[in-house]
């Protein structure tokens, strides 16, 4: 019997890149509330994504893909990796939106999959998941649909059995794997596909008989080497996503990712510099690090810049930074290496909600690292939280102190998200925190003022520039590999941002009642 064919989704896009606003006022308020700082509204009455509005202001063909998510994400590049080296024929699909559904759709019934595996690293609720299925099943109603990642585990980790058969049932897939990596149970399913289904570890399945099946639970704790991303030819001229760790060293009060992910595991140097040599002659366009913090341990990454520069490996590059473990000597190999860009968690200009936080830094580290940066020509995004337990009024000023007076060449801020799985939880107590999700309340704020601190400092702000929270330093590295320069990108952030501000007089500021998180 033939090994199945696979086809692997790396993401699919929620909503059409266009809406059309409708007459009530009241549901073109909603409508904002949800998307007010990703995209904007249009003179003939349209609310468009940024990036699909700058395409049309370009003049770029209908039919030309220009969207961020054309960067090749790490979830799709590693499973099909994976599953090749093990001998299956695997087609890719990275993305599908709005705009290329068509052509994407009309691929995957072409290749006649026999399983489809969608990540859901960046799916954020159940119908975003449930669109996702039914726009796959609608072309490929014969396939056996698997999906994995953030949003399945996140789901399913407090859900009964019961809540979890409803859940696949209502999704339409044919199967949840349910573990934090999922690559050994994924490869199972392949192998046992698909008259041994019943031996797949971490994996919630519907029989024919469409009776719901448990298996067994066994955490995986897959060697890092062994799933290396494998880099060709066809992804010449692209922006990669790649790993070179699991996890995070730290336990920031506010995160889950360190408790799900498990120990930190790194990639052996040796792996790392032979992906980003085969990324270099395949004529990759820059390579994005997904890991948490890419420069810590500070001697790995140090060592890793030192075989850079020694082998004369230079790739443009972005990665998530960590300012308490820089220096400008540091900074300067960096940018010898290809350092184009760097994500700073900064969170909040003040030292007192940063200690709540235990995120190991202060405010002078921020400082100090954004000025290097800056110096040294690499780009800076500094994400910022509101509302955090502890957050007063007097805090937030120090928040808009920082972005407006720091180095930084452009910033986000969102409000805070409480997640009964992250270790703020285990003081709800001491900090008068009760809620979930996007609506909480603390002893010194409420999610509401949260959301008005945020909608005021963003029409304040004039010292970095505002960036779409759900691309953040994507959006700046697409657009630069795009072949727009560093002016053109600002320039074209600061016109959105006029925009954004004039929607917000016009509709009204955000309310929050509404986000991507929740719609």
């Amino acid at each position: 019997m033939r090994n199945p064919r696979i086809a692997v989704i790396g993401h699919m896009v929620a909503e059409s890149n266009e809406i059309t606003l409708p007459q009530d006022p009241a549901l073109v308020k909603k409508l904002l509330q949800l998307h007010n700082f990703t995209r904007v509204v249009t003179d003939d009455g349209r609310l468009i994504d940024h990036i699909a509005y700058l395409k049309q202001l370009q003049g770029r063909p209908a039919e030309e893909t220009f969207s961020v998510w054309e960067m090749y994400l790490c979830a799709g590049l590693l499973l099909s990796s994976h599953l090749r080296r093990h001998g299956f024929e695997v087609e890719l699909v990275n993305f599908i939106d709005s705009d290329n559904a068509s052509n994407r759709m009309a691929r995957l019934e072409s290749f006649d999959p026999d399983i489809v595996v969608l990540s859901t690293t960046f799916v954020l609720t159940r119908n975003h998941l449930l669109k996702a299925v039914k726009q796959l099943r609608s072309s490929l109603p014969k396939a056996f649909i698997v999906a994995g990642g953030h949003h399945v585990l996140t789901s399913l980790m407090y859900m009964t059995e019961e809540e979890r058969a409803s859940y696949l049932k209502k999704s339409g897939l044919d199967a949840f794997i349910f573990d934090s990596q999922g690559e050994a149970a994924l490869l199972a399913l392949c192998q046992a596909y698909p008259d041994d289904l019943a031996s797949v570890s971490n994996m919630t399945w519907r029989r024919p008989t469409g009776e719901t099946a448990h298996n067994g639970q066994l955490r995986e704790d897959n060697d890092i080497n062994d799933t290396l991303i494998e880099i060709d030819d066809s992804l010449s001229g692209a922006i990669v996503h790649i790993r070179t760790a699991r996890s995070c060293a730290f336990k920031c009060a506010f995160c889950s990712y360190p408790m799900i992910a498990g120990q930190l595991a790194l990639m052996e140097l040796d792996n790392v510099m032979a992906t980003l040599w085969q990324a270099k002659r395949a004529g990759v366009e820059a390579v994005v690090f997904v890991d948490d913090t890419f420069n810590v341990p500070r001697d790995r990454f140090e060592a890793l810049m030192d075989r850079m520069i020694a082998e004369g490996l230079e790739i443009p590059w972005y990665s998530f930074f960590r300012c308490q473990y820089s220096d400008e000597q540091l900074v300067r190999k960096m940018r010898r290496t290809g350092c184009s860009g760097v994500f700073l968690g900064v969170e909040s200009g003040s030292d007192r909600i940063l200690k709540n936080m235990k995120k190991g830094a202060i405010t002078r580290f921020y400082r100090e690292s954004a000025g290097w940066l800056k110096q040294h020509g690499i780009i800076t995004v500094g994400s910022f939280i509101v509302g955090f337990p502890g957050e007063t009024e007097e805090t937030v000023e120090a928040t808009r102190e920082f972005i407006q007076n720091s180095a930084l060449d452009y910033y986000f801020i969102q409000p805070f998200y409480y997640l009964h799985h992250t270790p703020v939880h285990k003081r709800a107590e001491e900090f008068g925190l009760s809620g979930e999700g996007l609506f909480w309340s603390h002893a010194t704020m409420n999610w509401k003022q949260a959301v008005s601190h945020i909608n005021r400092l963003f029409l304040e702000i004039d010292g970095a520039v505002f960036v779409n929270p759900d691309y953040t330093l994507w959006e700046l590295a697409y657009l630069r590999g795009k072949g727009m320069s560093l002016d053109e990108i600002r320039d074209y952030r600061i016109m959105i941002n006029q925009m954004t501000a004039a929607q917000m007089k016009t509709y009204g500021p955000s309310s929050g009642d509404m986000t991507s998180r929740v719609a």
